[in-house]
């Protein structure tokens, strides 16, 4: 399973998405989940354009994405709470810090045993998670 960090759903929502990220995408539809919290930053996002032309747009994407991964969304669960803690605490000792959303993307991913797919691979080096970024990888066809 590949969980996708906040910025690749955000990157599909895009007027003018990147033809790689969407293929991406595309190519691996069946292994993908979301995480709660992503949809809560992106959620967190439209508001605070609102009442920007674009928020509409931006909404039904979300919309979109929320109907289609309806039994792929996974929540912060209590194991995933505590796997948070670690993931902050391993971050912080290496001195590079993690925000708070960002850390419990990666404990949903660790806990159900996936990987994270984002633009931002040094945000989660130390996680311990495999990380993909679909802007760079490159596949057989």
């Amino acid at each position: 399973m590949i969980f996708l960090d906040t910025n690749v759903v955000s990157e599909s929502l895009r007027k003018q998405p990147e033809e790689a990220v969407i293929a991406w995408l595309v190519r691996h539809d069946a292994e993908l989940a979301l995480s709660s919290v992503v949809i809560a930053e992106i959620a967190f996002g439209i508001e605070k354009i609102r009442p920007d032309q674009r928020a509409t747009r931006l909404q039904q994407g979300l919309q979109e994405w929320c109907r289609r991964f309806r039994n792929r969304i996974f929540d912060l669960t209590e194991e995933a709470a505590l796997a948070y803690g670690e993931i902050m605490a391993e971050a912080a000792r290496s001195g590079q810090g993690m925000s708070v959303p960002d850390g419990m993307i990666a404990a949903i991913a660790r806990v159900n045993n996936g990987q994270l797919a984002t633009r931002n691979l040094k945000d989660f080096r130390t996680t311990r998670l495999t990380l993909i970024s679909p802007w760079d990888v490159q596949e057989d066809a």
